[in-house]
């Protein structure tokens, strides 16, 4: 998409909201899961109490759908379905912006079936949710005279998915983790509509100052003991900057060339600090999806080789 419309900028806003306030959900039930596999075969859930999340869920979603079709698509003059190339733009983070969110939403809503005791099928198919969730919205999108549907858009939303999903298959467990991280840049005062007003907006549309990363803890892949401490992950990092339009063209007429950068930090795996606090469990959980502030080298394509002491 060349920029986020009001509407599928609040759904975004949304989707963010639901994965940082839920993914409390995971800390507790990721580390126990094992254990808890085996006790839920022996429990049983109320049927009301058992469709109760995917029936609000659903009625939720649809509900939003609805609205925002006739609030926003309806009265537009629509034409044929079709598809718009936007694959070029902001150098991708809108693309990894799709990838995490997708990843996220999967990841909660794993978790949150595996607390209500549904089967690891159900749990598995339930994980796909990010791709489905945000479908609607490029085919709505597809309608549009202006703008149509992303194919990149549609690629990122089934690779979070497929993240979360080949590794639940795999290991049964999230070894691999897609965090985010953002400090504020001057860029956004630039063009506020556009890269946000506020903070709350910046964070989403200012991708000068995201940067997406996945992290692991090294012991996870051994299987001997080891002492590396399992709370201590590697992470590599993605981010773009000197970035005041999405295309590079634009960039370059107003004096501006982007750059991307791809960094080295470390981080924490907080499924692996262990507590019985609740306020502490749902602190963790809160943080299981953002990057910890670290040192981190860094490779910028424009400035090369260099290092901070604190990446966000």
């Amino acid at each position: 998409m060349t920029y986020f419309t009001f509407f599928k900028f609040n759904v975004f806003v949304l989707f963010l909201f639901l994965t940082i306030c839920f993914s409390s959900f995971s800390q507790g039930i990721e580390t126990i899961q094992s254990k808890n596999d085996s006790i839920a075969k022996n429990k049983e859930i109320k049927p009301n109490k058992k469709w109760l999340f995917p029936t609000l869920t659903a009625t939720t979603y649809l509900g939003g759908m609805a609205f925002l079709y006739q609030s926003w698509y309806k009265n537009e003059n629509q034409t044929s379905f079709h598809f718009f190339n936007d694959n070029k733009q902001w150098n991708q983070l809108d693309k990894f912006g799709h990838t995490y969110t997708s990843y996220q939403i999967g990841k909660v809503s794993y978790y949150t079936l595996k607390k209500l005791h549904y089967s690891e099928k159900t749990a598995i198919w339930a994980s796909t949710a990010g791709f489905w969730l945000m479908l609607p919205i490029e085919i709505f999108d597809g309608f549009s005279p202006t703008y149509g549907a992303s194919t990149g858009d549609l690629a990122a939303n089934g690779i979070g998915s497929l993240l979360f999903v080949s590794q639940q298959i795999a290991f049964k467990q999230q070894k691999i983790q897609m965090k985010f991280s953002f400090f504020p840049t001057s860029y956004s005062d630039m063009r506020p509509n556009t890269l946000g007003e506020n903070l709350p907006t910046k964070i989403i549309k200012d991708y000068n100052g995201q940067t997406y990363w996945f992290s692991s803890s090294p012991s996870l892949w051994k299987n001997k003991a080891t002492k590396f401490p399992k709370w201590l992950a590697l992470s590599v990092g993605y981010g773009a900057n000197n970035m005041l339009y999405g295309s590079e063209n634009q960039n370059n007429e107003n004096g501006y060339q982007s750059a991307r950068t791809f960094y080295l930090s470390l981080d924490i795996n907080w499924n692996e600090i262990k507590t019985k606090h609740k306020g502490l469990k749902l602190l963790f959980g809160l943080f299981n999806g953002i990057k910890m502030p670290f040192p981190a080298f860094y490779f910028d394509t424009k400035k090369g080789f260099n290092g901070r002491w604190i990446a966000f």
